[in-house]
This record gives structure tokens, C-alpha cells and sequence, in this order.
């Protein structure tokens, strides 16, 4: 079971006891408990998309770029770039 399903259970759950002693019937209490239930599932959905997508982008990291005592900050990108750049150089060092 989906960690998203799961969440939508327990909300589901806990609108639903305290409307089953309300209304004392099972199938109106069922239904009256979607309602709220949907829109606390579609708000966390959306905000594990947006955390997924924070993943997505690559975080920079420190390198130490040749003989070079500075940390240099950069992406996967960056510093395949920096390393193709560094190739045709005699000096430089992997």
C-alpha cells in the first residue's frame, strides 16, 4: 500500500468516527468523509511532487580543482565541463 493511500486512510478514518456518531448511520457518514478527505490527499501529493522535484536538481559539491588550495562549488554538469575544458592542458592534473 502507497504511502499516499495509507494517509488518505487515516484522514479518512478520523473524519469518519467522529461523523458515524454524529449521524448514526454508516453509509451517510462514508460519504460525508470523502469530502474532506480528497482535498488533505491531493495536498499531500502535491507537496511529495514538490519535494521530488527539489531531488531532481543536482546540489552542488565541493571539488578541489587541480593543484589548487580553493573549494570550488560545483554541479555533476560544471565540473564535466571544467574537466573536458582541462584536458588539452599539460599542467592539468585528475
Amino acid at each position: 500500500m502507497s504511502k499516499h493511500l495509507k494517509r488518505f486512510f487515516l484522514a479518512y478514518i478520523i473524519v469518519f468516527l467522529p461523523l458515524f456518531f454524529v449521524t448514526e448511520s454508516m453509509v451517510w457518514s462514508a460519504v460525508l468523509a470523502l469530502l474532506p478527505s480528497w482535498p488533505l490527499l491531493l495536498v499531500w501529493i502535491l507537496c511529495d511532487i514538490k519535494h521530488f522535484e527539489n531531488y531532481k536538481k543536482f546540489p552542488k559539491e565541493p571539488y578541489i580543482i587541480g593543484d589548487s588550495t580553493e573549494i570550488e562549488y560545483l554541479t555533476p554538469e560544471e565540473l564535466e565541463k571544467r574537466l573536458q575544458k582541462g584536458k588539452g592542458n599539460k599542467n592539468h592534473k585528475l
